[in-house]
């Protein structure tokens, strides 16, 4: 199953979402598929409190900030 993600701007699947964020669940995860599955029964299942904590409490990153990202690691990976 996959929806559109406002954030990247194309279909992805839940588990792309589950570890977006270095392993971590993307911010928007809840909303984006609450409609769909029981989100919270999934991120209880796959990470810890803090885990969980550590994704959804924290100021997401802006698409300008995950494609600097991505430069920067394509360049260390060379």
């Amino acid at each position: 199953m996959e929806i559109y993600c406002t954030q990247l701007g194309m279909l992805i699947s839940l588990d792309y979402c589950l570890k977006v964020q270095m392993g971590l669940p993307c911010s928007h995860t809840y909303g984006c598929w609450k409609e769909r599955v029981d989100v919270t029964a999934i991120l209880k299942a796959n990470f810890t409190d803090e885990e969980i904590a550590l994704a959804f409490n924290t100021i997401p990153k802006s698409r300008l900030q995950k494609i600097m990202e991505a430069i920067s690691e394509a360049g260390r990976k060379k």
